[in-house]
């Protein structure tokens, strides 16, 4: 089914009006002008990607999720979904022996690259069959990941070098957006009729595209979005109500067993909004580093300049953070070097929807 001229080109409009949904191309202008202004004040221009330590290139770009959360999965095993390495190296049967004997008929399970970034080639898998296809179409290294129920929060801190306090930057809540079966609208109309899935049908209609002319049931709910990340769908709200000092403290316990991580967005999983309050049974389903974002400023109606002051804020903190760190022995990346890897990063997976979606239809 396909859209008409009219409805992209009112989706395209209503897009442009609002700042969340943006190119990042576009967004970012103002932010590397301001990350240039600060390379030329601390006279290093890559200074930043010494503020992660304990993660490959400071978390910049390219780096692995594996270390990190082993390292968290042996000292608070309590803390992080059980996972397991799959690395390219191993042939196919190998792959399958062994994802097969880590998941041992518990299902779903989580399948996501080992580099890889806003929910780019992440795949839930609720069947062998599922993960057949994922691990035959996938040619690099892949994380396997128990499934943590629960809601997903990105939680933003700051570790300082010198003290070893961790602060909270901002608290993000992440709804999996989905649409209200009424027994009579198709799925199509219902994403159209929503006041948000509109704005992403083109998206929507592509990844749902064998369901559009269901009709679904009255009282059911068709969740539109299966992974918290804002380019798949999710909504993002801002959760700065839900900060306290037992989940600043809960916190503090995590990241001390993150050696060598100092900067960046813990992506978690709680029970709900009060656990999280209570920094209760949280698991740590991802480390991101230096480029991970504040994602707050994604919540609806977020004005622009807000957001700026933001990562204005974030990018000041990360060159503060990474000064401290080469002063006491890190190493930084040269600017040639990291040009590089952004440009392998780009050839990795050129549209994030499209890599998650050939997952699911390997």
């Amino acid at each position: 089914m396909q859209l008409s001229l009219w409805q992209r080109g009112r989706i395209r409009l209503a897009r442009a009006r609002r700042w969340e949904f943006w190119p990042a191309w576009l967004f970012y202008i103002p932010v590397v002008a301001w990350i240039i202004l600060l390379g030329l004040r601390h006279r290093h221009f890559t200074l930043f990607t010494a503020a992660n330590p304990g993660m490959d290139e400071g978390g910049v770009v390219g780096e692995r999720k594996s270390p990190l959360l082993l390292r968290l999965s042996q000292s608070l095993p309590e803390a992080t979904p059980p996972l397991q390495l799959l690395p390219a190296s191993l042939s196919a049967p190998e792959r399958l022996q062994r994802a097969r004997d880590f998941i041992g008929g518990r299902f779903p399970v989580v399948l996501k690259p080992e580099i890889g970034q806003r929910g780019r080639g992440v795949l839930i898998a609720q069947d062998w069959t599922q993960v057949q296809r994922y691990l035959a179409a996938s040619r690099e290294d892949l994380i396997l990941q128990q499934f943590a129920p629960g809601k997903e929060f990105g939680i933003f801190i700051y570790r300082d070098p010198d003290s070893g306090t961790v602060k909270i930057f901002s608290v993000t809540a992440k709804e999996l957006m989905h649409v209200h079966g009424d027994g009579h609208r198709p799925l199509h109309q219902l994403i159209m009729d929503h006041p948000r899935a509109w704005l992403t049908a083109p998206m929507l209609f592509r990844r749902h595209r064998a369901h559009l002319q269901e009709v679904i049931p009255a009282g059911e709910d068709f969740y539109l979005v299966d992974v918290g990340s804002h380019c798949r769908g999710a909504v993002f709200l801002n959760g700065h109500k839900l900060i306290t000092p037992a989940l600043s403290q809960r916190l503090g316990e995590i990241v001390e067993a993150l050696p060598g991580f100092h900067f960046g967005r813990l992506d978690v999983i709680a029970a709900d909004r009060a656990a999280l309050r209570e920094g209760r049974d949280l698991k740590v389903l991802e480390v991101n580093g230096v480029t991970s974002e504040a994602a707050h400023v994604y919540h609806p109606g977020t004005p622009l300049l807000a957001g700026y002051r933001s990562f204005f804020r974030q990018w000041q903190l990360a060159f503060s953070i990474g000064r401290r760190n080469r002063d006491a022995g890190a190493h930084t990346v040269s600017p040639w070097r990291l040009l590089q890897l952004f440009l392998r990063d780009l050839k990795r997976y050129p549209d994030a929807d499209a890599a998650s979606a050939g997952a699911r239809k390997a």
